[in-house]
């Protein structure tokens, strides 16, 4: 997965890429956004008939992490996994590694 941090270069890679949101943080005071540019040879082309939804449920599933419905995450993430060519099935994993216990 390649990582780019900032709106306006993930706007501008969006042009060309399919560019999906990660998380915020704060950096030294600074609020910073993170995205993830998924290489267009990782889609398969079957994918490619789905793309949109895929890209729907991943933001779903983000939606989901800030009110931390952890079960909505769950049901979200069985649909994700392998998708974008699994480049974000860690970010999933480390999401939902988050949950209380």
């Amino acid at each position: 997965m390649n990582i780019v941090v900032g709106r306006r270069v993930a706007e501008e890679l969006a042009e060309r890429y399919t560019v999906l949101p990660l998380e915020s943080f704060d950096r030294d005071g600074v609020w910073v956004e993170a995205f993830c540019v998924v290489p267009a040879e990782k889609i398969n082309l079957g994918e490619m008939m789905f793309l949109d939804e895929n890209i729907r449920l991943h933001k779903g599933f983000l939606e989901a992490y800030e009110q931390q419905n952890w079960e909505r995450m769950h049901e979200i993430d069985e649909h994700l996994r392998g998708k974008f060519g699994g480049e974000l099935d860690t970010f999933y994993e480390e999401l939902l590694s988050r949950e209380p216990k």
